[in-house]
């Protein structure tokens, strides 16, 4: 036997948990590859699917090969299958604390690249906001004069019959921006609807910088939050394939509630102001952030000087923008406002519940017509929302701030008169930065939630449909009630965040 000093070839062993380490890496690389290979087969068979412009030509800037409309739309969905299950693979690794702020901003970029390359897809809003922009470029009012007024043509013809007839129901803050984009770019529909993307580009700029930073203060997970918040399918379709202009109010209600938590509340204030100059929700991100400020000032002698600041700085961001853009103070008429409320749509609770109603009355041979009881219904849904709003403002405090506004505009939406995947986003982004954020309830509406419209915005839930969404929305409300399951779900926050 030969002498000498015995010696081990084998590999050293890694240290504990290095392995472990690496495969979450592996996980998240071919999660990541799975979801843009899905959004790329959105996309693709999107570009003979989705609502493409109307003539002279009828497709994208680029587009695949005219085929089987059957064959087409499962390949839509098996994408989006894949898409989803990308989704779910990130998520993985972020429930395990392992997906660092920096990969889920890479993941964002990587998956939105093809959504905002490719056509809209699930909705025609984006036709409608180039003709709201061109109405405001051509010196008439977007809020007293419909698309109708630019003539036939490929524009109108891409708008959404609903919407081919009605003023704009946004605020001038959006309509103004809408003006500089199609002043600036006036080539093609093509070109303006890529251009108007820049709207929703800075508004998920937004959610990537400030979410984390919510999600850090209240003691949660940030790269859980963007998970959840940024890079679902119903933010990114919603957002980035769809182009709503949500996107960009829920950036500036994000920001502004993120500056005003980490102590700089009069500019939260403005950016929520301008918020609702886009869309008239970010309004209760206002209010909340007022009264959090007044709670902070102890209602001693300083109090009427708050309180003349937080009601004069969104007055005063009003007035200016809406005297900046000269179009005048039509867009607060309840006329305007209300024009998205106007479709009824079976994924609605309030209109599903009437419709049951009525069905069930009938049987019981009680004459009562569909419509006046489905508007019965949504007026008491929209009692309850005001009465909601009113006990959740009185009852929060600056710990759970964050989360019962949330509440509040997930209230808006359920008890509403219309419900499109893309309200859900409203609260659902707030959310992702709470305790909130590992519900399993909140991952199936962020993950499943654009099955409600088709590849061309046509809602999906029709027939007997109802009885599901009533049903649902009945036991929900119950299973919330019992036990008072819902004050854990608005008021178990943790400790306050640190005030500045």
């Amino acid at each position: 036997m030969p002498t000498g000093t015995l010696t081990d070839h084998r590999e050293p062993r890694e240290a504990p948990g290095t392995e472990a380490d690496a495969a979450l890496r592996r996980r998240l690389v071919v999660s990541t590859l799975a979801g843009l290979l899905g959004y790329v087969g959105m996309i693709l068979t999107g570009t003979r699917l989705a609502p493409l412009p109307n003539p002279p030509t009828g497709t994208w800037w680029f587009s695949l090969p005219a085929g089987h409309v059957g064959l087409l739309r499962v390949l839509f969905y098996v994408a989006m299958a894949l898409a989803i299950a990308g989704w779910v693979g990130v998520g993985t690794v972020a429930w395990r604390g392992q997906l660092s702020v920096r990969a889920a901003v890479v993941v964002l970029v990587v998956w939105s690249v093809p959504l905002l390359l490719g056509p809209p897809i699930f909705s025609k809003d984006l036709y409608s906001y180039v003709g709201q922009g061109l109405i405001a470029h051509r010196g008439l009012n977007p809020y007293t004069k419909a698309p109708a007024v630019l003539g036939n043509g490929p524009l109108l013809n891409s708008i959404a019959s609903v919407w081919r007839h009605s003023p704009a129901p946004y605020g001038p803050f959006f309509v103004e921006m809408a003006r500089g984009i199609t002043a600036a770019v006036t080539s093609s529909i093509v070109s303006q609807v890529m251009a108007m993307r820049a709207l929703e580009i800075a508004g998920m700029a937004l959610m990537a910088i400030f979410l984390p930073r919510i999600a850090a203060r209240l003691g949660v997970d940030p790269g859980t939050a963007l998970w959840l918040g940024a890079l679902s399918p119903l933010v990114l379709l919603s957002f980035m394939a769809s182009g709503h202009n949500d996107c960009l109010m829920v950036g500036l209600v994000v920001a502004g509630v993120s500056l005003s938590l980490d102590g700089r509340r009069s500019l939260g204030l403005v950016l929520c102001a301008l918020g609702a100059l886009i869309k008239a929700p970010a309004a209760g991100a206002v209010v909340f952030l007022a009264i959090d400020e007044l709670r902070a000032s102890g209602w001693a002698r300083r109090t009427w000087w708050v309180l003349g600041k937080v009601v004069a700085l969104p007055v005063a961001t009003v007035l200016a923008v809406t005297l900046a853009t000269g179009l005048g103070w039509r867009w607060l008429e309840p006329s305007n406002l209300k024009i998205p409320a106007e479709l009824h749509i079976d994924a609605t609770p309030t209109v599903s519940l009437g419709v049951a109603i009525s069905r069930i009355l009938s049987l019981l041979h009680v004459h009562a017509s569909q419509a006046g009881t489905v508007s019965a219904v949504q007026t008491a849904g929209g009692v309850l929302a005001v009465i909601g709003g009113i006990w959740l403002l009185v009852r929060f405090r600056r710990e759970n701030l964050v989360r019962v506004l949330a509440a509040l505009l997930v209230l808006v939406v359920l008890a509403g008169p219309t419900l499109w995947p893309w309200y859900l986003t409203w609260g659902l982004i707030l959310l992702a930065a709470t305790r909130s954020q590992r519900s399993r309830i909140l991952a199936a509406a962020a993950g499943g939630a654009m099955f409600l419209a088709g590849p061309v915005g046509t809602p999906q839930l029709a027939g007997y449909w109802f009885w599901a969404v009533s049903v649902t929305a009945v036991t929900g409300c119950a299973w919330l009630l019992s036990r008072q399951r819902w004050r854990s779900a608005l008021f178990e926050e943790g400790p306050e965040p640190t005030r500045p």
